[in-house]
């Protein structure tokens, strides 16, 4: 239910990053939750201003009992949905927020146990020209919204969500740009 991972990249050996951050948002019926996401992404060593390139990544994420318990009390047996969120690319002491958009797959509601379910998607992203050569650093924003659909009487509905506790290192990885 949140998201974002990836980098200002392009052709260069990536390094895989995973980064595991827990958030917390209002969630309808079971009010304020702890959702833990673990982020996924292939980082690139290397990036040339002027090219563009796809970064794929991937969210696992554990919405937890409650949310479990409370799809399961209102008799959904799926959901679906999207993950809004940014990933922050800082360089030379300008940052740039890349918009990520996942689409959460059709999944089933667990007959017990916690909500989990894997979003997995890319971002496509041109370096600017005009970016300076150096270090560039990847990180996750600090806040997310997911969109989830219901096959329920509760239908649809929104989750905002934001790291807790906000002091996470949400770093993903640097990437040197030339």
């Amino acid at each position: 239910m949140l998201a974002g991972a990836l980098a200002i990249v392009s052709a260069g050996p990536a390094a895989a990053a995973e980064k595991t951050l827990t958030y917390r948002g209002g969630f309808p019926l079971i009010g304020d939750q702890t959702v833990t996401v673990v982020v996924a992404a292939d980082i690139p060593a290397t990036a040339t201003a002027g090219s563009t390139v796809s970064v794929p990544f991937s969210l696992d994420v554990d919405a937890g009992q409650a949310a479990g318990d409370g799809l399961r009390l209102v008799g959904a047996t799926q959901l679906s949905g999207t993950i809004k969120s940014r990933v922050n690319v800082a360089i030379g002491g300008e940052s740039v927020a890349i918009p990520v958009e996942l689409p959460i797959p059709g999944t089933p509601v667990p007959a017990e146990g916690t909500l989990k379910f894997t979003a997995r998607g890319q971002v496509d992203f041109t370096v600017p020209a005009g970016t300076p050569a150096g270090e560039a650093t990847s990180s996750v924003d600090p806040a997310a919204s997911t969109h989830v659909v219901t096959d329920s009487a509760l239908g649809e509905f929104d989750v905002a969500l934001t790291l807790d506790p906000p002091d996470q290192d949400a770093t993903l990885g640097t990437t040197t740009v030339s």
